[in-house]
């Protein structure tokens, strides 16, 4: 009995050490996934644009900007004092990227490839090639921090406040009854003309008793050179049709209908940040929008100044 426990112990021993030995010497391949929410080319752009690279590569991504500097031709490249990233080269689906720390460059693969699981999402991955105990105890700080910027790449490019600037939802209609106003004015009339249109169709829902649930909405499109057209509109419960000699329009958006949404707040002047970020968000999405965007005014009151801080919910209708 005794000998049986003495060769089992050696045995466990035995399987033990060859377990040890192969753990430290022979090499297998890891594989780090992110998921993107983009189509394989707006995914490779964030692994060949100089633009995008340093906002989720690490650690420039945790940097001011004023501590690296930033090379686009002939190559992407940052260099920052004790770390560079070169993009070595790129096919439509792969970048190779030398990253260096302090004294230790290294070249990393990465490869992107359609989401099998969602539509018009990709993966990219990188493959390491380490030993065992290398890759869990012992493993350096140049493949730490690669591996750290690719998880970093997916919680970037799914964050919209991060890869946008803003906050950015898919919304539904829920006010399908509007009436609207308009006039053609110059720019620099938009405060004032607006607060025309607004005081026309209060008084006009007041003289006409129509409901209405105080919601503002306002838009405007340029026409041509030093002339715009601005839309003041206010959500009514009512099924009165106004006349043509109103001047006054009303308008029936199905419930429902969506929406891309982004709260805005600040200098009521810099507003055209939301319609940008919202106009990019469209199209890196592949999303058809059915009308312009409009503003639902958050604060109280209507006809804002360039300078006046103001929180308003910029809304973009689309299919």
């Amino acid at each position: 009995m005794r000998k049986e426990r003495k060769l089992l112990s050696v045995m466990i021993l035995g399987i033990l050490s060859m377990v040890l030995l192969l753990s430290v010497t022979i090499p297998i391949n890891f594989t780090t996934r992110a998921s993107v929410p983009y189509s394989l080319h707006k995914t490779m752009e964030q692994l060949t644009s100089a633009v995008q690279l340093p906002r989720w590569f690490l650690p420039f991504a945790n940097q001011d900007s004023t501590r690296y500097n930033i090379i686009a031709l002939p190559s992407p490249s940052i260099t920052a004092p004790a770390h560079e990233l070169k993009l070595i080269s790129a096919t439509p689906s792969e970048a190779v990227i030398s990253f260096k720390h302090e004294d230790d460059r290294r070249r990393f693969r990465f490869i992107a490839s359609p989401d099998s699981r969602k539509k018009g999402a990709s993966v990219v991955s990188l493959t390491l090639s380490n030993t065992l105990w290398k890759q869990m105890l012992d493993q350096d700080e140049v493949e730490k921090e690669v591996i750290r910027s690719l998880k970093n790449l997916e919680s970037f490019t799914n964050d919209t406040r991060r890869f946008y600037g803003y906050e950015i939802r898919r919304d539904n209609v829920t006010d399908s009854s509007l009436l609207f106003i308009t006039t053609s004015i110059e720019p620099t009339q938009k405060a004032a003309a607006s607060r025309i249109l607004f005081d026309s169709l209060l008084v006009y829902v007041k003289n006409n008793r129509i409901a209405h649930n105080g919601k503002r909405l306002f838009y405007s499109r340029p026409i041509k050179a030093g002339e715009l057209q601005i839309f003041a509109g206010l959500s009514v419960q009512s099924t009165v049709t106004p006349k043509p000699s109103d001047g006054i329009t009303k308008k029936t958006i199905p419930t429902g209908s969506k929406l891309l949404v982004a709260n805005f707040k600040g200098p009521y002047k810099n507003i055209e940040t939301v319609y940008r970020a919202l106009e990019k968000y469209r199209s890196d999405y592949a999303l058809v929008s059915t009308t312009i965007p409009f503003e639902d005014f958050q604060t109280a009151g209507y006809g804002f100044n360039p300078d006046e801080v103001v929180e308003i919910k910029v809304c973009y209708p689309i299919n």
